[in-house]
């Protein structure tokens, strides 16, 4: 990764294997670079570096990052995983002044409009220059609680802490479909469906409400010069804002599924990716894209998302067609 400029650091008081393995089991599942020397341990995540070393009173871990937002999910990650490992010993994080989580923007609904038969389109007003850094991730959660009158805030251990708990408060991750040049407003394409918490949410929003987010995270804009883009309707907003993003000499493939032909969305590129609509209502039409795909030996990106069960037949196919590694992704999501 890059060189990190933003860091947060914590003492566990334990040192050892019974800290670091189950840590690196962890890391290692996810397919991230574990390096230990003895008592210390380093793990290569996507969001950053996470460092363990010995010290007299147990452990000290450092966390690095290349933005403050990423510094705050990673934060809260391990918070969580020390957590869940029930170590029965104290962690003594670094103090904190409190405020608002790193990683959270609260803006204003600027207008919500009907775009198709199947999505809605949230315009935004606030500071989202994050969303325009180099390498930041092109998704958002929004953060829905129906009593809650506060927002999210940080603790004296820089820790994000949830009015009402964490479990009720409705967090879906989107899509930045759009964002202006300055960073001032940006755009958020909304499946719409029926009985949805969401949807519902669209229909109550108006002109002048507060959001609240968590962003930027996910996936990152791809660089390769052949881009293999697949995905349904859930997968639409990202696949349009990276064939929008990629660089004008970039070739590839993309297919998209949608519930309605009207959905389809106009876009202008200078890239060589051919795109074609395909009918959501084929369970097979994602799966034949697989198939047609064309991919070169080398400097290649193939992303799918989809449905969950359709998602795990596509890591079968790439597992199958040796495409498995950092070039490749294929994503639930959604479950039926």
């Amino acid at each position: 990764m890059a060189p990190a400029t933003n860091s947060r650091s914590a003492t566990v008081a334990i040192t050892g294997p019974s800290l670091l393995d189950p840590l690196a089991a962890i890391a290692q599942r996810s397919g991230f670079g574990v390096k230990r020397l003895g008592d210390a341990m380093t793990i290569d995540a996507p969001l950053g570096d996470v460092r363990f070393d010995p010290t007299e009173n147990g452990t000290e871990l450092t966390l690095t990052a290349r933005t403050p937002a990423e510094l705050q999910l990673l934060t809260d990650l391990y918070a969580q995983r020390l957590k869940d490992l029930s170590l029965g010993v104290p962690i003594t994080w670094a103090q904190h002044t409190g405020g608002m989580p790193l990683n959270q923007i609260v803006g204003t609904v600027i207008s919500i409009r009907a775009l198709s038969p199947s999505f809605a389109r949230l315009r935004l007003a606030g500071d989202f220059k994050a969303f325009k850094q180099p390498n930041a991730g092109l998704h958002l959660r929004l953060l829905l609680h129906p009593d809650s009158p506060e927002w999210p805030t940080l603790d004296a251990n820089g820790l994000t802490q949830w009015p009402c708990g964490i479990a009720s408060w409705h967090r879906p991750p989107y899509t930045v479909r759009r964002i202006c040049a300055q960073g001032t407003w940006i755009d958020v394409d909304i499946v719409l469906h029926a009985g949805g918490r969401v949807t519902e949410w669209c229909d109550r929003v108006a002109p002048g409400d507060e959001v609240a987010l968590h962003g930027p995270s996910g996936s990152k804009q791809p660089n390769a010069k052949w881009l293999g883009l697949i995905g349904d309707e859930t997968a639409l907003p990202v696949i349009l804002r990276i064939i929008e993003n990629a660089a004008t000499d970039t070739k590839g493939q993309a297919f998209i599924a949608t519930r309605h032909p009207s959905d389809a969305q106009q876009i202008e590129t200078q890239t060589d990716i051919e795109l074609s609509w395909l009918d959501m209502n084929d369970d097979q039409a994602l799966l034949d894209a697989l198939n047609q795909l064309i991919v070169p030996d080398t400097d290649r990106h193939i992303f799918f998302a989809a449905e969950r069960n359709f998602a795990a037949q596509a890591r079968n196919w790439l597992t199958q067609n040796k495409l498995v590694g950092p070039g490749s992704k294929a994503a639930a999501y959604w479950t039926r």
